[in-house]
């Protein structure tokens, strides 16, 4: 499965609905403190195996990776638009190494998944992609931020990614990836002004496997 289109990116938290699971960005701070819901909270403690009782600690402002996004395509070096740092979130203010990193890229296509290849794919955006320690989402924008206001559709391929040894299943594990990376980028879209959200569902729900 692939698209040939251009490349686009996006962020990191916004607001929630009452019940949680909407991740419809509100704040106009732009730091992926923001980003995420109660319930990707959660998903991020339980991926990581982080108690309750300890503090995360969230580094990133996901407004400067739109931004630098929407430059890199508009300048004529999608390219560097590539593994831009949206959020991390740290297990406590000591910890050095993220135990959850989220990161978006420009591409051209949706890379091919060997059979071999541990995860699955699943009905998202163009596609989700998800493993025991991976959530990957790709999805199309079509803004009127590229291009110096004319507008474009470019394919964003967003990525989370766990530093930490998983501590739930693997299945467990795959929904609760989907949950980060889907909320990221719902987050992103909006910082990117994305046409109709991308395409992307207003609230979270596990999508059926390809």
């Amino acid at each position: 499965m692939a698209t040939g289109l251009i490349l686009a990116v996006t962020g990191c938290h916004g607001g929630e609905s009452n019940d949680g699971n909407s991740a419809s960005p509100t704040s106009g701070k732009g730091f992926c403190e923001n980003v995420l819901s109660a319930q990707g909270e959660e998903a991020v403690r339980r991926v990581a195996g982080i108690p309750n009782s300890v503090e995360m600690r969230f580094s990133g402002h996901s407004k400067d990776s739109a931004d630098e996004l929407v430059s890199n395509y508009d300048s004529g070096a999608p390219g560097k638009a590539k593994n831009l740092d949206f959020c991390r979130v740290y297990r406590e203010s000591s910890e050095v190494m993220p135990s959850i990193q989220v990161e978006f890229s420009l591409v051209q296509e949706v890379e091919q998944r060997e059979e071999s290849t541990i995860g699955k794919d699943y009905r998202m955006g163009v596609l989700a992609r998800a493993s025991g320690k991976l959530g990957v989402l790709y999805f199309e924008c079509s803004s009127k931020r590229f291009d110096s206001g004319a507008g474009a559709t470019v394919l964003v391929r967003g990525e989370s990614r766990s530093n930490d040894h998983v501590a739930e299943s693997e299945k467990a594990a795959r929904e609760d990836n989907l949950r980060i990376i889907y909320e990221s980028s719902r987050a992103f879209s909006d910082l990117l002004d994305c046409k109709a959200n991308a395409g992307l569902p207003d609230d979270f729900k596990i999508p059926p496997e390809l």
